[in-house]
């Protein structure tokens, strides 16, 4: 197990060897720090939904792998979700402290499990990879957000019909949801006149992984680190360890084959989503817990997902 576990965590090490470049040269600031932001743009519209599209654009997708994923998800999101809630009134937190625990706990950073995928299983993980993200991407933005403005917009008195109108909306111009609805329109299309435009999304996608873990490396900030034990505790042991578990035993269940059941725990056992700060500030949540939960949870996922795909 030991010897698995350096064998793995040599082979997932250059996508954390890049986190901690691009975090590296913020401090250092090469380039400018305004590049990052413009950076994280670029990735955010353009290179990550050129990536989607290209792999999924050519998935040949059935009812059973959707259906096989699909349970993977909401199993995980359902057991995750009603532990944060019953722990959450146990020890009682407010929504400004349990939504953000709930944020750490079943968003995935799904750049990192893309780049570890394609690092383990070249094309064939990343085709898989592109599948969970299909089902997740809409699903976790849909239950965050309506959570996020049900429970901050009652407390406001301001929760209305136009605000779930607008949240959406707002879903409905996500950039990664639109790529991938593209993609699936082109994979049952099949079309080989139109091969020009999956190869250049193809060309487009080959530099997001790498720039995306610059981008998250240099948004880490571990000097405003603030350490709250419970519910970092709470958050991270969901996250790093729980969902992982969960997504291992489903799988298992439903019977997929050795590289499905890894690309799942490994989506599952990724660092919550770095945009998790902003929709709690967005939202008025604790904003300071969140980038706590966040950069320990990057931090431990070094040593955390090669011990479980070693276990695996």
């Amino acid at each position: 197990m030991l010897s698995n576990f350096f064998q793995i965590f040599l082979l997932v090490s250059p996508v954390f060897l890049l986190i901690i470049l691009g975090n590296f040269l913020r401090r250092i600031k090469v380039p400018d720090i305004s590049f990052w932001e413009i950076n994280d743009k670029l990735c955010y519209w353009v290179l990550i939904p050129a990536l989607l599209f290209h792999y999924i654009s050519q998935i040949n997708l059935s009812s059973e792998m959707l259906y096989s994923y699909s349970i993977i998800i909401y199993v995980g999101f359902f057991i995750a979700i009603l532990t944060v809630l019953i722990l959450g009134k146990l020890l009682g937190y407010p929504p400004e402290r349990w939504t953000s625990i709930l944020q750490g706990a079943v968003r995935q950073n799904a750049f990192i499990a893309l780049a570890i995928t394609g690092s383990l299983f070249g094309d064939e993980g990343l085709k898989i990879a592109s599948i969970f993200m299909l089902i997740y991407v809409p699903s976790i933005n849909i239950i965050i957000v309506t959570t996020m403005v049900m429970n901050f917009g009652q407390s406001k008195k301001n929760a209305s019909k136009n605000e779930f109108i607008t949240v959406f909306i707002e879903l409905s111009k996500n950039p990664f949801i639109l790529a991938m609805i593209a993609g699936l329109i082109f994979s049952i299309a099949q079309s080989e006149k139109l091969k020009v435009i999956i190869d250049t999304s193809g060309l487009l996608g080959s530099a997001a992984l790498p720039i995306m873990l610059l981008t998250i490396g240099a948004k880490i900030k571990v000097r405003d680190l603030a350490l709250t034990i419970t519910p970092i505790l709470i958050s991270n042991f969901l996250k790093l360890l729980a969902l992982p578990t969960i997504a291992f035993f489903v799988a298992n269940y439903l019977e997929l084959n050795e590289i499905e059941v890894i690309v799942a725990v490994i989506f599952a056992a990724v660092p919550t989503a770095v945009s998790s700060h902003t929709l709690a500030r967005q939202f008025g949540a604790d904003d300071q817990l969140m980038t706590s939960i966040i950069t320990t949870q990057v931090i431990l996922s070094f040593i955390t997902i090669p011990i479980l795909l070693a276990f695996i």
